[in-house]
């Protein structure tokens, strides 16, 4: 009994004893809670660049979508994608008066072809039939006698022109410049024919030129043309002419008449021409491209006119009459 009472007082002894003082905790000063916190050895996968992200594998069920079908370009495409001055010509806004593609047109140039008879004797009214120059240019029998007028020249003309004006787009005017010549040739006639036998030289010849000029204003109507695509252009010219001419005989010489007089002078006078042009261009539109945009010539032309020219000094007695009445055929372009 007392034995257990004793071991009671031990363990309630035990257990109210007080819990043993805490142990003092070390505080930091303030030096060292202001020192930098230590850094940390740099690693060795810091600096290294982030590995890229594997590629996704294709997936093969899926399927891609159907691509549309490409037309291939037509040749007007390739053709303006090989040429950049086309493609900016046909981007560029249209000029007035001109088709769109067109270069600027500012001259045309002629060469034409035609019978010529010059009026020398338009004016005779002696008491032969026949006046001077038929005389010795006109159709002759066996012995060289005239018996009917001369043949008509082969006239071969150009033409120059500045187109300074287009009124509206209806129409270049301009101011032209034109050359033509001609030449004819027979046998001279002797000074003292004889009463049989020929009446010409057998050894000596006279050859005539004439070259006719004329400074005109010309009006082509292009409207129908530019507008309408219908390739007829008519137009007009008229203005002042001047006719140089000469002759010599079998030497080459000036011939002179019986004063002595040299065969050679000019003549004033007016030439008229109207005519109607055909446009070649519609026969292959793609080439007179091609054509302007290389040299530059905007259209070509085929063409036939009528002339009428007086050139007399206007009307002077004693002066030679070099005119005509005659048509022409040639070719032109513009440019």
């Amino acid at each position: 009994m007392i034995t257990t009472l004793a071991t009671l007082l031990i363990i309630l002894g035990e257990t109210a004893a007080p819990p043993p003082p805490a142990e003092p905790v070390d505080v930091a000063s303030s030096e060292d809670a202001e020192a930098p916190p230590s850094e940390a050895p740099p690693s060795e996968t810091a600096d290294a660049p982030p590995e890229a992200a594997p590629a996704e594998e294709d997936e093969p069920w899926v399927i891609p979508p159907p691509e549309e079908p490409q037309v291939p370009p037509t040749s007007a495409a390739v053709e303006r994608q090989g040429n950049p001055e086309l493609t900016e010509a046909l981007n560029a806004p249209k000029k007035r008066g001109y088709a769109q593609y067109e270069s600027p047109q500012n001259f045309a140039a002629e060469i034409k072809f035609g019978p010529y008879l010059p009026d020398v004797d338009r004016r005779y009214n002696g008491p032969d039939e026949f006046g001077p120059y038929a005389k010795i240019f006109g159709e002759t029998d066996d012995r060289g006698v005239t018996t009917g007028a001369p043949k008509k020249l082969m006239m071969t003309a150009v033409a120059f022109e500045w187109q300074f004006l287009n009124p509206g787009g209806i129409g270049p005017l301009g101011f032209g410049y034109t050359f033509s010549f001609a030449r004819d040739k027979a046998q001279a006639l002797l000074a003292d024919p004889p009463a049989t036998g020929s009446v010409r030289s057998e050894a000596d010849s006279t050859v005539f030129w004439v070259m006719p000029m004329a400074l005109q204003l010309v009006y082509r109507f292009e409207l129908l043309a530019d507008r309408v695509h219908i390739p007829i252009v008519p137009y007009v010219k008229g203005g002042l002419a001047w006719s140089l001419w000469w002759s010599k005989n079998g030497d080459g010489k000036l011939s002179r008449n019986s004063m002595g007089e040299k065969a050679l002078g000019g003549v004033w006078g007016w030439q008229l021409n109207a005519g109607g042009m055909l446009r070649l261009d519609f026969l292959e539109v793609g080439s007179s491209r091609t054509l302007d945009r290389t040299t530059g010539i905007n259209h070509t032309y085929l063409f036939g006119e009528y002339q009428l020219s007086r050139i007399d000094n206007f009307g002077r007695e004693n002066a030679m009459s070099l005119g005509s009445s005659t048509w022409l055929l040639g070719l032109a372009i513009e440019f």
